[in-house]
C-alpha cells in the first residue's frame, strides 16, 4: 500500500515529491533533539526547500541532516568541506535507497553542487539522508526504542490545539509498529520489526482517501487488532483530515475573495485617476535650462 500520485500535504508542492517532503518534515519535527534545526512548521521547511530567503538556511539544514545520518554526536556543526566525504560514506550503505530518488553523482562533489539542484533534487537528498539517520543513527534508534518499550497506550493529538503528534507508537500488531506524525496534518507510517526491516519507515497514508484505504485493508484481516486500528483511524484521524482540509479551503476562498478585491480597487483607481495633457510642442521656460 503506497500513496497516491494526487497526495498532497499541507504545503506539497508540484515541483518535488509530496511524499518524500513529508517524510523529511516527519523526521525533523520528530527527532529534532537528533537533528538540530528550528524548523516547526512545514511552511518553513518548503521556505528553505525553495530558498525563499536565500540558500543559507539550506545550507544548514543539509549540513545538520548529513551529521545525524553519519551518526555525529558533536552539536557542533559541520562545514561545507565535510560534505563530499561524508556524503560519499553515507552513499555507499544506501545505495538501494538512492535508486529510486533523483539523486545525480555530482550533488556529493560539493555542497554548493547541492545547493545548485532543483526544489525537487534538494528534497530528494533531504529525504535520503533523512532515511539513513533512521537506519543508522544510534541515537534516533534508542530515542524510538525508549518510547516503545514504556507500552503505554498512546494518546492522539488534540485536535483544539493542533499539537504535534510524535514519538509514540500509533499500534504495534504482530511484527509491525505504526507511527503517526503530524502537525495539522496527519502522516501514516510503518515500521517492521524484524532484524532487516527495523528502523525503516515506510509512509502509509497521509490524505483521508488513504487513509480510508489503509481501514479497509485493515478491516480485511481476520485479527482483532488490525480491525481496532482500522476503527481508529476512520473515528479519529479521517475525520480530522477533513477538518483540516475544509480550514484551508475557507482560509484559501478569503485570501481570493482579499485578492479580488484588492485587483477591483487598482482597476477602480487606474480608470479614474485624473489624466493632465501633456504638451509636447512647448518644453517651457525651464526646459532651456536642462538642455544646456
Amino acid at each position: 500500500m503506497s500513496p497516491t500520485a494526487n497526495s498532497r500535504t499541507e504545503v506539497a508542492n508540484a515541483s518535488y515529491s509530496a511524499a518524500n517532503f513529508a517524510s523529511v518534515f516527519a523526521v525533523l519535527s520528530t527527532f529534532n533533539s537528533v537533528i538540530y534545526t528550528s524548523i516547526t512548521e512545514p511552511e518553513e521547511l518548503d521556505d528553505v526547500v525553495q530558498c525563499t530567503e536565500g540558500p543559507e538556511k539550506l545550507r544548514e539544514l543539509a549540513l545538520a541532516v548529513l551529521a545525524a545520518a553519519t551518526g555525529r554526536k558533536s552539536k557542533a556543526p559541520l562545514s561545507a568541506a565535510h560534505w563530499p566525504k561524508l556524503c560519499s560514506e553515507v552513499a555507499g550503505s544506501t545505495v538501494f535507497i538512492l535508486k529510486s530518488l533523483q539523486v545525480p553523482e555530482s550533488v556529493a562533489d560539493s555542497l554548493d553542487a547541492f545547493v545548485e539542484q532543483s526544489p525537487a533534487v534538494r528534497v530528494d537528498v533531504l529525504y535520503w539522508l533523512c532515511e539513513a539517520a533512521l537506519m543508522d543513527n544510534a541515537a534516533i534508534k534508542e530515542m524510538v526504542d525508549r518510547e516503545s518499550n514504556k507500552m503505554r497506550k498512546p494518546t492522539l493529538a488534540n485536535t483544539a490545539n493542533d499539537s504535534l503528534v510524535r514519538l509514540q507508537p500509533f499500534a504495534e500488531i504482530s511484527k509491525q509498529r505504526y507511527w503517526l506524525f503530524g502537525n495539522k496534518t496527519r502522516q501514516l507510517y510503518v515500521e517492521g520489526l524484524s532484524q532487516q526491516a527495523r528502523g525503516k519507515l515506510e509512509l502509509l497514508a497521509q490524505t483521508p482517501e488513504e487513509f480510508q484505504g489503509a481501514a479497509e485493508e485493515l478491516n480485511a484481516q481476520r485479527n482483532h487488532a488490525p480491525k481496532e486500528l482500522a476503527e481508529r483511524l476512520t473515528e479519529e484521524i479521517v475525520p480530522y483530515l477533513e477538518t483540516q482540509i475544509k480550514k484551508r479551503e475557507r482560509v484559501d476562498r478569503a485570501l481570493q475573495r482579499q485578492a479580488l478585491a484588492m485587483a477591483n480597487v487598482h482597476i477602480y483607481e487606474t480608470r479614474t485617476r485624473k489624466r493632465q495633457r501633456v504638451n509636447y510642442t512647448d518644453d517651457g521656460p525651464d526646459a532651456l535650462d536642462y538642455y544646456n
